[in-house]
């Protein structure tokens, strides 16, 4: 593929992560999520990946992501969505696996899901997942670790790529605000007949950044 993998272009030599604008990072990111999607849901039948990192998504000539590597991949049972033990502890890229795959030796689909979410933090943040540049020299862990040690000290905005900053993305690389998290969770609910009165949180879409939220929840 012309552009080669998405890990070269974040960290390979000569990378172009902090070249990288925010509208390509989200390009990759749908497409590739896109993809993943289709493997868990619309391919007959389904497929878990159980190896996805920013290594097995190449990039065409316009940034067109595509997920390859299916050396670990295993078609996934229709009754209970669940693989059988991995074989000779083949669990893929470190960095990438769910931490309770080597508790349990069992693939779901939540796994590639979890391997998923790690790229999306090498695409905001330009960060390995095993070394973070980024972090205190005192600091040894992955990527995830260093995400929920900021996150847990409210930190959270350190992590983004220091060239996405101050270019009008921010509102967008901080999603999703709590009023689209209480959407999904709402979407969920109806499935069990549970009904909310929304009433003030309906609001349009430019009104929907955290500072607006909190101004109307005092307001009710």
């Amino acid at each position: 593929m012309a552009k080669g993998t998405l890990y070269d272009q974040l960290h390979g030599s000569g990378a172009k992560g902090g070249s990288m604008e925010w509208s390509t990072r989200l390009k990759i990111s749908i497409g590739a999520a896109k993809g993943l999607a289709w493997l868990h849901h619309s391919c007959n039948p389904r497929i878990l990946h159980r190896n996805i990192s920013s290594k097995c998504i190449l990039l065409d000539e316009d940034y067109e992501p595509k997920i390859s590597d299916f050396g670990l991949a295993r078609l996934m049972n229709p009754i209970d969505t669940h693989l059988s033990t991995f074989v000779n502890g083949e669990f893929g890229d470190l960095g990438y696996v769910a931490p309770e795959y080597a508790r349990t030796l069992v693939a779901t689909p939540k796994g590639d899901v979890y391997s998923f979410g790690v790229v999306l933090l090498e695409l905001v943040t330009g960060e390995k997942p095993t070394q973070v540049s980024g972090a205190s020299e005192s600091f040894r862990g992955s990527l995830v670790e260093w995400i929920t040690f900021l996150s847990n000290n409210s930190l959270l905005q350190d992590a983004i790529d220091k060239s996405l900053i101050g270019k009008d993305y921010d509102s967008e690389l901080l999603q999703p605000t709590m009023f689209e998290v209480y959407q999904f969770l709402r979407a969920i609910g109806e499935r069990y007949h549970f009904t909310t009165d929304d009433g003030i949180l309906m609001m349009p879409p430019e009104s929907t950044d955290a500072e607006n939220l909190d101004e109307l929840i005092v307001a009710k």
